[in-house]
């Protein structure tokens, strides 16, 4: 895991258990609170009502580290949620709020479970680009000044740019270096 972001999907927060929340949290440079105690983190699990698609029951420790993850993840966590309260407003009204690189994630995904490698390729490869843009992924999009994020418009510039470099023109750290 990457310490900036540490969780980049939900599939990958499903599979932490409180043992690995708690140690990530830990790990955090971002989280500067106290952990609960053991003892309350098993009991809100039990007095949870019901249980979440990943077959365990929100945790204390969910709302501690929910807002440090990456926001794609909280939203896709905060619609599975609604839907199993059953309330389908607020689900709908969080899928209407996403951002655009939460969007282009899903179509990958979808893509990529039909089949459709290549275009979940090119999704991915977009996706990472919103990425660049932001200046946190972990906050939620207009959480802070959008000046902080770079311009898209300029990103696929130097992006473009780059991929037209002749990179053999670049040569290596041993040019000019006669070698024995």
């Amino acid at each position: 895991f990457s310490m900036f972001n540490p969780v980049k999907t939900l599939d990958e927060y499903d599979e932490l258990t409180d043992d690995d929340k708690a140690r990530l949290l830990l790990k955090m440079e971002s989280f500067t609170g106290i952990l609960p105690r053991p003892r309350a983190v098993r009991a809100s699990t039990t007095n949870a009502n019901g249980d979440n698609e990943s077959g365990t029951p929100p945790s204390l420790l969910d709302d501690i580290i929910l807002p440090l993850v990456d926001e794609s993840v909280r939203r896709q966590y905060r619609i599975r949620d609604a839907e199993r309260r059953e309330d389908y407003k607020e689900a709908e009204a969080l899928r209407e709020e996403a951002s655009p690189r939460q969007s282009v994630l899903e179509s990958a995904q979808k893509a990529r479970e039909e089949g459709l490698d290549d275009e979940a390729d090119r999704l991915e490869e977009e996706a990472r680009l919103y990425q660049a843009l932001r200046a946190d992924v972990t906050q939620d999009e207009g959480a802070y000044s959008r000046f902080l994020d770079r311009d898209e418009w300029y990103e696929r510039e130097t992006q473009a740019r780059i991929k037209r470099l002749d990179k053999s023109k670049f040569g290596t750290l041993l040019d000019g270096i006669d070698l024995p």
